[in-house]
């Protein structure tokens, strides 16, 4: 008996968990799967989402010594750097996530399927406790429910779902109005009992924030949202470029291949924007915290279907081994990462078997697909042309501008430059079809992974930057912010000093520029027209989340760089723009601070 009791317990320490996704609802016949679906229009599904925000409740309230509750889930991402499901980690960074690291889209891809499947399960046992009038609904909806994901490209402000303190759904015992799981996390314990640092600056809160004022104690969602759609037309250009410039994102990498960088290098700078205009001084703000956040969740759904897009206009790219330079929990700097490379801490099996990066390649044995992937109904060469005409259709539709310029634009006409470029919404960046212009406009920022204690951001501008610190991340004259995503105490997590490396990203600034030329201050965007007024006009500078100014000579290996590049424009819906070679303006910033000379 005894030994029997002994090897039961060895059998149990040995029994992992298997991360397979939500399965219900897929049909093993034609390989159709439930699709993740935008916010937006997921929020008036009715029993779907309302399943979801009670799955989400339930989920939250399991207790956080339980592996499968949302506090360890979303703890693998980062604090409180413990194992989970018996994977050791070793490396002093903490969590598992990769970040400034070529897998990084990949490894988030098993984090939420996990998440979804987890989700999923709640929701099969809350089903069947609506009343027998509703219960078969509602069990239809639990068995396809999926993530759903948030298109910050197209929505450039917080969804409405994670904004409200309170949210009215229909419940097992009728409609209620209940606290919204989407809003925030309440954590369970004090920073001592959920193994959060003291030293950190948000590790006592009792709950999570975005845009966190220590004077008030309250979170500031508008400052989000104004960050949100002061960057939205930059976040446009990006998000439509990584998808449709083909011929120069071909690589899955973080290197620069011909002065261009890869895909996972891109699709991270992207991602880094919305983490930092969201969080603010706040949780999104920070890798070590971020996924406690609840909005990080559909963040990332949305980061998994741009890239998985991605892979089916460039099948046969994926990834090019690259030094991990900087490490994770499970991975110390100097790894080289590559296709076989484990994604820890997810098995693919109940043993010892963790996911590789091939292992998550495709998006099918997850059970979920995005409205653009009809796998099941189309051939490559299909879906591929489906893709394309759905990117389109939402970041490059063919509309017209209302006017040659409008009685606001007139307006805004003055010698201030900082008023004659301002003020460029992403619906005016729309209007006047900033993706399909003629030649396509960007900055470039090179610099260290780790200059500062905390992580930065620098906010371009054209014309003079505010003298208010403060009102940088939603000024009238910001073209866009370069987001560096990293620790709020860097010391804390290298005590003998962090790895060295420099990062790379990109600013768009093709709809600052058209709006000059819509507002007759620019003759065109051609360099000839545009580098002698970026000389006089365009400006940087840079700050912490907290808002405080840090002086630009204490962001070591600092470069910044213009580019240009013709295209030519496409004006039918299943073709993507022709994108020119890279023509690097060097004397648009060489005068100026850390410019490129």
């Amino acid at each position: 008996m005894l030994l029997c009791l002994l090897l039961l317990m060895l059998a149990d320490t040995l029994t992992a968990f298997k991360v397979t996704g939500a399965m219900g609802g897929v049909n093993t016949t034609t390989g159709a799967r439930p699709l993740r679906y935008e916010i937006h229009k997921f929020a008036t599904s009715g029993p779907a989402f309302d399943l979801l925000i009670l799955s989400l409740m339930a989920f939250q309230a399991a207790n956080q010594s339980n592996p499968l509750s949302y506090f360890q889930i979303s703890g693998i991402h980062g604090y409180p750097q413990i194992p989970w499901d018996g994977v050791p980690g070793t490396g002093i960074y903490p969590g598992y996530c990769m970040h400034a690291a070529v897998p990084f889209p990949m490894w988030h891809r098993p984090y939420t399927a996990l998440f979804e499947q987890l989700l999923w399960t709640h929701a099969q046992d809350i089903a069947k406790t609506f009343p027998d009038a509703q219960r078969d609904q509602y069990q239809e909806a639990a068995l396809t429910l999926r993530l759903p994901y948030w298109d910050w490209a197209l929505y450039p402000s917080l969804p409405d779902v994670v904004t409200q303190t309170e949210i009215s759904i229909n419940t097992p015992n009728g409609s209620q109005t209940v606290t919204n799981p989407f809003y925030a996390y309440t954590f369970q314990s004090n920073a001592t009992g959920n193994g959060f640092p003291l030293s950190h600056p948000l590790a006592n809160l009792s709950t999570t924030v975005r845009w966190y004022n220590p004077g008030t104690g309250q979170s500031n969602q508008s400052a989000s949202n104004a960050a949100l759609k002061a960057n939205a037309p930059t976040i446009l250009s990006l998000t439509y470029q990584l998808l449709t410039a083909v011929s120069n994102y071909t690589t899955f990498s973080c290197t620069w291949p011909g002065g261009q960088s890869g895909i996972a290098n891109n699709i991270e700078g992207i991602h880094n924007s919305i983490h930092d205009s969201v969080g603010g001084f706040g949780h999104m703000e920070y890798p070590e915290l971020a996924g406690f956040d609840p909005v990080f969740w559909l963040h990332h759904a949305n980061v998994d279907r741009l890239v998985a897009m991605w892979q089916v206009l460039n099948p046969n790219s994926f990834i090019v081994p690259t030094v991990n330079a900087y490490g994770s929990y499970y991975e110390h700097p100097g790894f080289v990462d590559s296709a076989t490379s484990a994604l820890a801490p997810f098995h693919s099996n109940n043993g010892s078997t963790l996911f590789t990066v091939n292992g998550v390649r495709s998006i099918i044995p997850f059970g979920y697909s995005y409205p653009e992937l009809p796998d099941w109904e189309m051939d490559q060469e299909e879906l591929a042309t489906n893709v394309r005409s759905e990117v389109n259709a939402l970041y490059n539709p063919s509309m017209t501008a209302a006017g040659s310029r409008t009685a606001r634009d007139v307006e805004q006409r003055s010698a201030d430059i900082a008023d004659s470029f301002g003020h460029v919404t992403l619906e005016m960046a729309q209007n006047m079809r900033v993706n399909n212009l003629e030649r396509q406009w960007a900055i470039t920022v090179l610099v260290d992974r780790y200059p500062l204690d905390t992580s930065f951001l620098i906010d371009f501008f054209m014309g003079k930057a505010p003298d208010d610190v403060t009102s940088w991340a939603s000024a009238k004259n910001l073209i866009g912010s370069y987001a560096q995503f990293g620790p709020a105490n860097v010391s804390l997590l290298h005590p003998n000093g962090a790895p060295s490396g420099q990062v790379r990203s990109e600013i768009a600034m093709t709809h600052t520029l058209a709006a000059g030329v819509h507002r007759g201050v620019l003759k065109d965007l051609s360099p000839s027209s545009v580098v002698p007024m970026l000389r006089k006009g365009l400006n940087w500078r840079a700050r912490t989340a907290m808002g405080q100014e840090v002086p630009l000579s204490s962001l070591s290996g600092l470069v910044i760089s213009v580019y240009s590049r013709s295209i030519i424009p496409s004006n039918t819906t299943n073709h993507f723009p022709s994108y020119g070679p890279l023509r690097w303006e060097r004397s648009a910033t060489e005068s100026k601070p850390y410019g490129a000379s």
